[in-house]
């Protein structure tokens, strides 16, 4: 869902103020906007309901748009309660895998090996300056420990989100929803390793980008395994 993105473009116009996003954010604390945070949750769940996103009697939906995590600040101001599962994956692995796909949105970041891994370190850093500067109602969960063990970690996720175990959630590959992005094909098989650590097979040519991604690798709990 593009919602998020769209309200930071329309948030000066939006409160009214001169600044762009996300500096128009100051704004919401002066008296004559005590309503303003109001008004960006209004626009966003009526652009839930005009595209049909909730089933009739659903209290819940899920928003995997990419970079979700740039603006994790404005989502937890609009949606203090909403749960933010943050998925994590070998940062090699991102970094091959946005090389490896033609992506339409990212900054243009995604031409080349060095500058992917630059934005995928700024996120990262803007994803810590969140969880240090606001109370946030955040899991971090590591695809690979998924796949190597989905049921105990799909539980982990649901409990977190206060939602019950159900069986179907370890068969999502039965869902006949169809998914509108880059892993379309991939959600109607069942869950599999082959991608998981598929940089090994180009360390080669990953290098140049190993030493500026070695921090947050080992902040993450991974390792660089030939």
């Amino acid at each position: 869902l593009s919602f998020v993105h769209d309200i930071t473009n329309l948030m000066p116009r939006m409160l009214n103020s001169p600044l762009a996003y996300p500096e128009a954010l100051a704004d919401l604390w002066m008296g004559d906007q005590c309503e303003g945070l109001d008004n960006l949750r209004d626009y966003y769940l009526q652009r839930v309901k005009q595209l049909g996103i909730m089933e009739p009697g659903a209290t819940r939906f899920t928003d995997k748009m990419p970079l979700n995590e740039t603006h994790m600040g404005l989502i937890a101001l609009m949606f203090p309660d909403a749960p933010l599962i943050h998925v994590l994956r070998h940062p090699l692995d991102i970094v091959l895998s946005v090389y490896s796909n033609h992506l339409t949105h990212g900054f243009y970041c995604a031409n080349a090996l060095e500058t992917i891994a630059q934005h995928y370190l700024l996120v990262m850093d803007l994803v810590e300056h969140y969880r240090r500067e606001m109370t946030l109602k955040y899991l971090a969960v590591r695809y690979e420990d998924i796949v190597d063990d989905q049921e105990t970690h799909v539980r982990r996720i649901l409990a977190f989100a206060d939602l019950p175990f159900e069986k179907r959630c370890l068969k999502f590959h039965e869902n006949k929803r169809y998914a509108r992005t880059a892993s379309y094909a991939q959600v109607t098989e069942k869950l599999y390793d082959d991608s998981r650590y598929r940089y090994r097979h180009y360390l080669k040519h990953l290098a140049p980008v190993i030493p500026m991604l070695e921090p947050v690798i080992a902040r993450l709990g991974y390792s660089i395994d030939g």
